[in-house]
């Protein structure tokens, strides 16, 4: 009796150490897939890295390293290798997207457009709707012009600084100034996901400021610039207008010295991937900005590159970069920088990753030390802090033509900066017919200064004029407005600043430039978790977030609930909080269709049409759709019915979903060839269907799957009777939240 109780305790413990291994194995198998969906990808990859080295060439975790390494190292040749390799095999076709992002941030273009193509391709509507493909097309043409041809830059310093606050460690001669977050100074929120905005401040009179922060229409960084009205007044932020701003990021903005190039960093205009850095140039003329200039490659890379600021002289210059570097660092390059240096061709991708290291020049390797911090960072103080929305003083007289005095100033400042450029061209062209025009140039600009330093001289002799009748009083004219405390209400600022901001347009060369693609604007127009019907106490509709209009309906049958047909858009307020709203307007009329709602099954549009008619819509009823396209309710019931009891699904696109946050199931599935001409073999397998399986078509493939079974014994005998029947063999896949994991493990686990 002994004997048998120490062989059943032994049992029972063999069984409990296995029990707690497999749910211990589950846990981290869960926990890794809801991270890199989370895209966390630093918590993901110490499991895929272990179990890789269990199952070296399984595709799945070769795909899923791939795109961590992507998001991880600075190097994405070790993430090419992995998704190369799991691109030949049954994976996601998105393979393919984070394939090209990883040949993009290796210089190979080419290569890079090719995989995007082939993802275009192949990838399903929905996974081409939340990618950003289009504009990393984009970035690897553009990245294939600017590396064609290239100014090589001298490197004098490369230091690498914490991102933190790497912006304190800008310094050389002539740099009267300093840098600050410009979030301290208009007390914007901080965001973590977004990097800080860096502004820079002159010593002295500060004239003008410029800064990025949010554009509260589409929520992305823009620049502004605000103006010093007085010692302790600044105008109204002033966004730059759609020459500068685009409707991605714009940050890092430095106006150099001369009062008119603007340098900055952009994500949009024609970048070739992260932050690129341009030079915008003010035209006194015109009054506008002329087209941002890329700075080119290997000042660019398809990294971020932020902050460029050029010295006084614009012999020299210092930037930031990310390439090379982890995610919390960034490097510091002082260059020796001038846009007449000579153009070299590039023939090769071994001479591109070599330009695009930018090391330090071999007789200035000694010297490339951390720049100390530069002492006048504390000069900050002297700054006057302004809040978001807040009035600020009216401009008077004085403020007017003290304005009008700094603006004719700085033009005839710039205009002595591009003499001196000018008396430079001419003392090395000798080519007499050049010099000549050179010589009448100068002398025009001459003038031109002479004209504005006299009307800026007549302005500063009346401002001189007010302060002394101001002194005779005792008075100042700010202590006048701080007695009266009068703030100008906000109304007062609407319809100026209205006028400071023009929304960009939709620009027509793709090739070169970033795009919004319109139906990623319509927000969450296809996302399955806004189907069915509710209502919002507050519309959830706006003049910000219009309802959407013609929006692209998944494929498949669709049902809506039609609330009635208007001459003219309609604000969403009138439908009572009904969510979610579309729109259709056909092409030759005027008629516009709104509907609420959508479902899957004409049961719950039903059920849901008596909510709909409660809210003062009586003559709502439902309409149904079919791949985008009205067709009537009873053909599209008998498409739903014969879709259920066929249940034959086609799965061209690919099957995943998201990972739920209850227990996903790990999850056997039969799966085998068979000739797409041949419907029999489709009308065979469909026999041994039982009321719990599912059959998935996989033309791409002339595949099917036959979905799902708890356990690889439940598949079993249904191989069997299909391996009699199919001339290949079937085989069984096991798969965890729609990846499909090796066999061995996932037996292993649920053993």
């Amino acid at each position: 009796m002994k004997k048998y109780l120490i062989v059943f305790i032994f049992i029972s413990v063999l069984i409990f150490n296995l029990s707690a291994q497999s749910g211990s194995e589950y846990d981290e198998l869960r926990a890794a897939f809801v991270n890199i969906q989370n895209k966390k990808y630093k918590e993901a990859y110490p499991y895929f890295a272990k179990i890789l080295q269990l199952y070296p060439k399984d595709p799945t975790y070769q795909y899923n390293i791939g795109i961590c390494l992507l998001h991880l190292e600075s190097d994405p040749k070790k993430s090419i290798s992995y998704l190369r390799s799991a691109a030949t095999k049954d994976v996601p076709l998105d393979v393919y997207y984070y394939l090209g992002v990883a040949y993009l941030r290796n210089y190979q273009f080419e290569k890079s457009l090719e995989s995007f193509q082939w993802f275009e391709k192949n990838a399903n509507k929905k996974t081409l709707r939340e990618s950003d493909y289009r504009n990393y097309k984009s970035m690897a043409q553009n990245g294939l012009f600017l590396t064609k041809y290239i100014q090589k830059p001298t490197v004098y310093s490369k230091v690498e600084y914490s991102k933190d606050q790497f912006y304190q460690n800008y310094t050389f001669d002539g740099l009267e100034g300093y840098f600050i977050s410009s979030n301290d100074y208009f007390e914007e929120p901080e965001d973590s996901l977004k990097d800080t905005p860096v502004m820079f401040v002159p010593n002295g009179l500060k004239k003008e400021l410029y800064f990025s922060k949010r554009n509260e229409k589409r929520g992305d960084y823009d620049i502004y610039k605000i103006e010093q009205l007085s010692d302790t007044s600044w105008s109204k932020p002033q966004n730059l207008g759609n020459i500068i701003n685009t409707p991605f990021d714009e940050n890092y903005p430095f106006l150099h010295f001369d009062g008119t190039t603007l340098y900055f960093a952009s994500k949009g205009h024609y970048s070739m991937g992260g932050y690129d850095l341009y030079k915008s140039i003010w035209n006194w003329n015109e009054q506008k900005w002329t087209e941002p200039e890329n700075l080119d490659f290997p000042i660019n890379s398809p990294y971020d590159d932020i902050l460029f600021v050029s010295s006084p002289n614009k012999r020299d210059a210092m930037f930031a970069s990310n390439r090379d570097t982890d995610s919390s660092t960034l490097n510091i390059y002082h260059i020796k920088w001038s846009s007449s240096d000579p153009y070299t061709e590039i023939n090769s991708h071994q001479e591109i990753l070599e330009f695009a290291r930018l090391d330090v020049n071999a007789k200035f390797q000694k010297a490339s030390e951390k720049v100390s911090t530069p002492q006048y960072i504390e000069g900050k103080k002297e700054l006057v802090k302004i809040k978001n929305d807040e009035g600020i003083l009216q401009l008077s007289k004085y403020d007017s033509l003290l304005n009008q005095a700094i603006n004719f100033q700085l033009k005839a400042d710039s205009i002595r900066w591009i003499i001196d450029e000018k008396r430079n061209a001419f003392g090395i062209t000798k080519d007499g017919q050049l010099r000549a025009r050179l010589s009448n140039t100068i002398v025009e600009l001459e003038r031109e200064i002479y004209a504005l330093q006299r009307n800026a001289d007549g302005c500063y002799a009346q401002v001189r004029e007010i302060e002394q009748l101001n002194l005779a009083s005792k008075k100042t004219i700010y202590e006048e407005n701080q007695k009266t405390d009068k703030k100008p209400t906000h109304n007062q600022y609407d319809k100026k600043r209205d006028n400071f901001f023009v929304e960009p347009t939709p620009d027509s060369i793709n090739i070169q430039r970033l795009v919004i693609v319109i139906d990623t604007l319509i927000e969450d127009s296809i996302i399955y978790k806004n189907f069915g019907l509710r209502l919002e106490k507050t519309s959830y509709y706006n003049s910000n977030n219009p309802i959407p209009n013609n929006e692209i309906l998944p494929d498949g049958i669709i049902y809506m609930i039609q609330l009635g047909a208007f001459s003219s858009d309609k604000l969403p307020e009138i439908f009572k909080g009904l969510t979610p709203l579309s729109c259709i307007k056909s092409e030759n009329s005027d008629i516009r269709k709104y509907f609420a709602g959508k479902f899957f099954q004409l049961a719950e549009a039903e059920k849901n049409l008596n909510t709909v008619k409660s809210k003062c819509f009586k003559d709502a009823y439902v309409v149904a759709f079919n791949n985008g396209k009205i067709v009537s309710v009873k053909t599209a019931l008998k498409l739903e019915s014969d879709t259920e009891s066929n249940k034959i699904i086609n799965s061209d696109n690919e099957i995943h979903e998201e990972i739920s946050t209850d227990q996903p199931e790990i999850i056997f599935v039969v799966k085998g060839q068979f000739n797409m001409n041949d419907t029999s073999i489709i009308d065979s397998v469909r026999t041994f269907l039982t009321n719990n399986l599912e059959l998935y078509i996989q033309s791409r493939y002339s595949t099917f799957l036959i979905k799902s079974f708890s356990t690889f014994d439940a598949a079993l005998p249904l191989k069997r009777k299909l391996d009699a029947i199919l001339p290949k063999e079937v085989e069984i896949h096991a798969y965890f939240a729609e990846n499909q994991i090796p066999l061995e493990q996932a037996r292993k686990i649920v053993k």
